[in-house]
């Protein structure tokens, strides 16, 4: 079910995100360049940079506002300090369609002088838009958006917070973070880690190496591990859960139900059953808890598992 958040706490929310950004030391005033465009409150938004950060908050207001941020050795620049002849910047809009990008020319190396330079964006958009955003290195925060969302990163980590839709996220080496989202979602990590708070609809999750902990979800859900832990709190169980692991353990809080299949296996599988039927061993149980239902699917190769009820 899609959540609709109040305006006045879109407009709260977007106060509190640019204070946090004053408190850690960014704000407007170090920025290049700044434009705002007049949109619906639906606007495509087309977002691409190399080696700089990506964040994107949504707001209450028909208008996108773009910041551009450049640093070099951590030093905020200015267009007094210098032009960027070496990027081709697009800041701009056609029709409802708000693109901000920054890519070196071809054949610059992406170093000047030696020391090499970011280029990040921050922007504020009406919380129905559609978001594509790519940056090869830099870290991405997504927060209140409620439509189409596809983001990518080659390293950094990713954040996402307070959103419903179409989700798909995904990072070569960092860490993910969803807090709070609603809708078909897809996230991975090819080295971090998962931290999972309050998603509910239908979630992808992988990594191939990090652990993954999910707190207060429910829904459809798939999270699997090359190798790390898994440890899951549901705060509601009416569908599939399938969690898998190659080397770790997995752990697992339930809301008391009266009906679901379950298949579990490990080194060692540790549980309570009622009214089950099936097959149980010490390391798997294979079967159904009353008449049946939604699936309960925990497998490790190496480590146990465990199953306890809320």
């Amino acid at each position: 079910m899609t959540q609709k958040i109040p305006k006045f706490l879109l407009a709260f929310t977007l106060c509190l995100s640019l204070s946090l950004n004053v408190a850690f030391g960014q704000s407007e005033q170090d920025a290049y360049r700044v434009e705002t465009f007049s949109t619906t409150d639906s606007p495509e938004l087309d977002i691409s940079t190399q080696g700089g950060f990506i964040t994107v908050i949504g707001h209450d207001e028909d208008e996108v506002k773009v910041i551009m941020y450049v640093t070099r050795s951590g030093r905020y620049l200015h267009p007094s300090d210098h032009d960027l002849s070496d990027f081709e910047i697009d800041i701009s809009q056609s029709g409802d369609r708000i693109t901000a990008s920054a890519d070196l020319e071809r054949g610059i190396t992406g170093f000047f002088r030696g020391t090499p330079i970011s280029i990040s964006f921050e922007v504020y958009a009406p919380a129905g838009s559609t978001v594509q955003g790519n940056t090869s290195g830099g870290n991405l925060r997504i927060e209140n958006i409620h439509n189409n969302v596809n983001m990518r990163t080659s390293g950094g980590s990713i954040a996402a917070k307070n959103m419903t839709g179409n989700i798909s996220l995904r990072t070569s080496g960092g860490n993910v973070t969803l807090e709070n989202l609603n809708g078909m979602i897809a996230a991975r990590t090819s080295g971090g880690s998962l931290n999972i708070d309050r998603v509910f609809g239908s979630a992808e999750l992988s990594t191939s190496g990090g652990s993954i902990r999910i707190s207060e979800s429910g829904g459809k859900l798939s999270a699997r591990t090359s190798g790390g832990s898994i440890r899951a709190s549901f705060a509601e169980f009416s569908d599939d859960i399938e969690l898998r692991t190659s080397g770790g353990n997995i752990n697992i809080t339930l809301p008391q139900a009266d009906h679901f299949n379950l298949e579990l296996s490990g080194f060692r599988v540790n549980t309570e059953l009622r009214n089950f039927s099936g097959r149980s061993e010490r390391n798997s149980i294979s079967g159904r808890v009353g008449d049946g239902g939604p699936l309960l699917a925990a497998r490790t190769s190496g480590g146990s598992v465990s199953l306890i009820y809320q």
